[in-house]
């Protein structure tokens, strides 16, 4: 098995909006801002960093709400992602087992398919594919950001594959 680059670290913030424009001022670009899944009482806003690499930013939508206060806090990293390939995904669990690696089911959401896995120390790591592999030399930043207007359009809490799919047609039609 072999992954096509990072894809993104998962940080727990205080305040998404401080954290953005703290980001931002890095020259990181917004993609798209959304509601976590996982935790209605937090938001998610991912940053593109360039070369296809982000950083996803989750924190609480109200001020007062305190996430994870278990193990994880603010500035602690959540999880951490690679990219791999569809074909890959298809074939994770023949590689997982010849490697002697556990990981969850397949888990479908969203754009993505995942599958979470802990390394030695505890760290979630989480293997990712699009649903729909965007061309090659095609930017995931700009068709998040495209999917991401197709979402908001739509009124759609979440970007879902077909969001990416019609981004995906926009920019082939616009190259």
């Amino acid at each position: 098995m072999q992954t096509s680059g990072l894809g993104y670290a998962a940080v727990i913030v205080k305040s998404v909006e401080e954290s953005l424009e703290f980001y931002r001022k890095l020259g990181l670009q917004l993609v798209y801002v959304e509601p976590n899944r996982d935790d209605r009482e937090s938001v998610q806003a991912l940053l593109a960093a360039g070369n296809d690499t982000f950083l996803l930013l989750i924190g609480p939508v109200n001020p007062g709400i305190k996430l994870a206060e278990a193990t994880l806090g603010a500035g602690s990293m959540q999880y951490l992602t690679f990219r791999v390939s569809g074909e890959q995904m298809d074939q994770m669990f023949h590689h997982m087992s010849n490697a002697g690696l556990h990981g969850s089911e397949q888990i479908v959401r969203g754009y993505e398919r995942l599958v979470f896995l802990e390394d030695p120390n505890g760290t979630l790591v989480l293997l990712t594919a699009w649903l729909t592999e965007p061309p090659r030399g095609f930017d995931r930043a700009r068709i998040l950001q495209r999917a991401a207007a197709f979402r908001e359009a739509e009124g759609s809490p979440f970007i879902e594959d077909a969001h990416v799919r019609r981004a995906i047609g926009e920019l082939q039609a616009t190259s």
